[in-house]
């Protein structure tokens, strides 16, 4: 078994077992952080490929978190959270088209923000 199929069956269980809708929010934050660092780190070392795919995945995660967003009932918060996540998703693809690491630094900080925000939240 390949790490990569193992990875991707730990998370389908997780995901699949976690119960709590807030915890689900947090792990698709865990994965874009994650990614973006991975990001970081091929575009330091030239793998273009790779740093497209993990960049290609984080947009993939915001996209979804932008896409749950009940904006009816969520009102100011989830009007500010799309703004961020529209925003994160331009400043992503810049950051791809120019191997811009301090763009993919900005966004992965807002993540981290966020994902505590909601942390505290779940508590």
């Amino acid at each position: 078994m390949n790490t990569a199929y193992a990875q991707n069956a730990y998370t389908d269980t997780m995901v699949t077992t976690t119960a709590n809708p807030l915890d689900l929010i947090i792990q698709l934050y865990d994965g874009a952080i994650t990614r973006l660092s991975k990001a970081t780190f091929c575009i330091k070392k030239g793998d273009t490929a790779q740093k497209t795919q993990y960049i290609t995945r984080t947009i993939a995660i915001i996209e979804e978190l932008l896409a749950s967003l009940n904006m009816e009932e969520g009102g100011e918060v989830a009007t500010n959270l799309q703004g961020l996540y529209v925003y994160m998703l331009q400043q992503l693809t810049i950051a791809n088209a120019n191997d811009d690491i301090g763009r993919i630094k900005q966004i992965e900080e807002l993540l981290k923000e966020l994902r505590s925000a909601w942390k505290e939240i779940r508590q």
